[in-house]
């Protein structure tokens, strides 16, 4: 008999892990109903699925190839709604702008962030999700965009309201709102901001998309605007719950904690396994059939949805040996928390940058760091996994 899952029991967005365990072994490609709609999707629990499922050319990426009429009115697109030749024009574009050595060059600033931060925490305890792994990323990507400062408040709530919206709908009707509400916000402020840019162009990123250009192509607005929300979410909430969940899994595992504080050359290798242990992207974006397709020994019907559970996947043990345990020494650690084929994540690079920065100040500065409440405060969104707060404190 197939399992149940319920994305909306709490229970499963506390602790998703023994769900995936039972999908893997009993339901590997499990059909997850949305009630009595006839609507639903595909749900991809193996290792070897996912990430055929996450580099596969068999699937769109485009929803309007599916439902035509959902267009978005505005005309936003970015690359994870798109395919090639369309994604592959987008991506060109926006690498040109969003190049390694820009990640590189922002290193010093970064770390002059987490030493500002660090440096305002008062007496011995901090919530280290308020303090430190949310104004950190929304700090750099706001610089990275050109944000004045005096928006950065503003601009933090809206993303903040937008990012806990995504899994919301059907399951709490005011954070789909709000975030539908700060999706539109958004749109305006970069409408007002991309203006700006184009009468007087400075040193930010939004200006290097303007002037970017390929054989004469150039980014339309709606793919301005696509483009800029996509940076927003990839170089923010991602980075955001690699910190929270990476800091959560160090203190509640002393033992890798310590061993990073003795051998820092290990915090590469510890990134990768926090984000393959405790993924902040549970399950990849939409991805449809436009024909019947064969995805691990199930045919898929044409115009159905199709979902890469990358959370599930991380714990595979026919991919990872012991993967319930959190090892900082892992390797390899093929994870796929930043996806797979040609829509890797394009903010990886900056979530790891600003993840290797922080933790090493954080182990260099509190070497006595400790978790200092009992139950983690889980977002209870089933797509992107996070902490609402975690109190830390030291001696």
């Amino acid at each position: 008999m197939q399992p149940t899952i319920d994305l909306s029991d709490p229970a499963f967005a506390n602790d998703p892990y023994p769900y995936y365990q039972r999908l893997r072994e009993e339901a590997p490609v499990y059909w997850l109903a949305r009630g009595d709609t006839g609507e639903g999707m595909w749900l991809f629990t193996r290792y070897e699925d996912v990430a055929e499922v996450l580099r596969s050319s068999r699937l769109t990426k485009d929803s309007t190839k599916v439902f035509p009429d959902r267009e978005d009115p505005m005309g936003v697109r970015d690359m994870l709604s798109t395919d090639p030749p369309d994604h592959t024009r987008l991506r060109g574009l926006v690498n040109r702008a969003f190049t390694q050595r820009r990640v590189k060059d922002l290193e010093t600033r970064i770390a002059g962030i987490v030493d500002d931060l660090l440096n305002e925490v008062e007496g011995n305890e901090m919530e280290f999700m308020g303090e430190v792994a949310l104004p950190l990323p929304i700090t750099v990507i706001a610089e990275l965009l050109g944000v004045p400062l005096s928006d950065r408040d503003q601009f933090q709530a809206w993303t903040t309201d937008l990012v806990r919206g995504i899994d919301a709908v059907g399951m709490n009707p005011e954070r789909a709102q709000r975030a539908e509400a700060a999706s539109f916000s958004l749109i305006g402020y970069f409408a007002q901001l991309i203006e700006g840019r184009r009468a007087t162009p400075g040193e930010d990123l939004i200006t290097a998309l303007i002037a970017a250009h390929d054989t004469g192509d150039s980014l339309s607005d709606g793919e301005l605007f696509g483009v800029c929300m996509l940076l927003l979410i990839a170089g923010y909430e991602t980075t955001v719950n690699l910190l929270g969940n990476g800091l959560h899994n160090l203190l509640r595992h002393p033992d890798q904690f310590d061993l990073l504080k003795s051998h820092p050359g290990l915090l590469d290798s510890g990134i990768e396994e926090m984000l393959r242990y405790e993924s902040p992207v549970q399950r990849a974006t939409a991805r449809w059939t436009l024909e019947a397709t064969d995805f691990g020994g199930q045919t898929i019907e044409p115009m159905q949805q199709v979902s890469a559970v990358i959370g599930a996947a991380n714990r595979d043990p026919r991919q990872f040996p012991e993967p319930e345990t959190f090892d900082v020494t892992r390797t390899p650690n093929q994870h796929l928390g930043f996806g797979r084929g040609i829509h890797l994540c394009l903010g990886a690079p900056l979530a790891r940058a600003e993840a290797r920065i922080a933790f090493s100040r954080i182990l260099a500065r509190f070497p006595t760091l400790e978790l200092r409440s009992e139950t983690p405060d889980w977002n209870g969104n089933t797509f992107i996994r996070g902490l609402n707060s975690l109190r830390v404190g030291w001696s």
